[in-house]
């Protein structure tokens, strides 16, 4: 949950997740849309959906325990080089060096390592450091506390360096700058995206459509168009609705919301939408990819924080 997501995001997530799949074999026996909504809100839901391939993997080829070495855990669905290694590391004891982001940047600035951020040319010195100071006993005390360091301490931007217990040491702080370590890649300009979202609601119930591609695979959302413009959105949007028996209202947005994904920056233009056909009609076919929800239920139901952001902004209160 922590990798590529907040302390603070997470700790919202982590427990309830524990309370509804307690062990491997309730998680090998969820299904999918279950992990996605428990997991709803952290984003990147590739990670939800490697979970519980792992886990199904766990239980069938390992008899439902996890596996303590780092080449076993690399070969589970999810398990790159660092999560195998952390695993191994923290849960079992094992003396093999884990490094991410944090890690990554504390010993780039304790020794000084030369290197672009997020390069396998800097992780492989970050790792080899790393080994050298690994102890015989509880290897994994020291991966948790360099990440902790970085948390909480050596920060990307305006390190509490007279707070760190090991600024003494830190070649960085001597040559005057830890920020420059590691060298931070250049980021991709931001790219605006028109968004159109349609809402319609029928006896205190919205329609929500089940996305079927790209990163939000599985996940349940308004129905909506991208555009370069928010006429062309509309227009967009307008014409994808009539599968599903709606026409937008010919009236101004009802609402407006915000959202950033990566580099994308999505401006988003809700309207109103109404049947022009029944709906539940269009509904009925086996596998057309809507639902109808009580607006309660998106609490806990497998939406992004897109869908949540269009319902707080276009949803008729109560």
């Amino acid at each position: 949950m922590l990798q590529q997501t907040t302390v603070a995001a997470v700790r919202k997530r982590y427990f309830p997740f524990l309370s509804r799949f307690p062990d491997v074999h309730a998680l090998a026996r969820a299904r999918e849309e279950d992990v996605l909504a428990a997991w709803s809100g952290l984003g990147y839901y590739a990670r939800a959906r490697n979970l519980r391939h792992a886990a199904r993997a766990i239980v069938r080829e390992h008899e439902g325990k996890i596996p303590a070495t780092p080449t076993e855990l690399d070969r589970l669905p999810g398990f790159g080089e660092y999560m195998a290694a952390a695993v191994a590391s923290l849960a079992f004891g094992a003396r093999v060096p884990a490094a991410e982001a944090n890690v990554d940047r504390v010993l780039s600035r304790l020794f000084a390592l030369r290197g672009s951020a997020g390069s396998g040319a800097l992780r492989r010195r970050v790792l080899a450091r790393a080994a050298s100071l690994l102890p015989d006993r509880r290897p994994g005390d020291l991966a948790a506390a360099l990440m902790d360091l970085g948390q909480t301490i050596c920060t990307p931007r305006r390190p509490a360096c007279p707070a760190c217990p090991v600024s003494s040491l830190c070649a960085a702080r001597r040559l005057g700058d830890p920020e420059r370590f590691p060298r931070r890649r250049a980021r991709p300009a931001p790219v605006v995206v028109a968004l159109a979202a349609a809402v319609v609601e029928q006896r205190g119930r919205v329609l929500l459509v089940r996305r079927r591609s790209s990163w939000l695979d599985g996940l349940w959302e308004f129905p909506s168009a991208e555009g370069q413009s928010p006429g062309e959105a509309r227009r967009r949007l307008s014409k994808r609705i009539e599968e599903l028996g709606l026409e937008l209202a010919p009236a101004p947005p009802i609402g407006r919301a915000r959202h950033a994904v990566v580099n994308r920056r999505l401006d988003i233009s809700i309207f109103r939408a109404y049947r022009a056909r029944p709906v539940a009609a269009a509904n009925g076919r086996r596998g057309d990819g809507s639902r109808w929800f009580r607006p309660g239920e998106l609490d806990t139901a497998a939406v992004p924080t897109l869908t949540r952001k269009i319902a707080a902004a276009g949803l008729r209160p109560g």
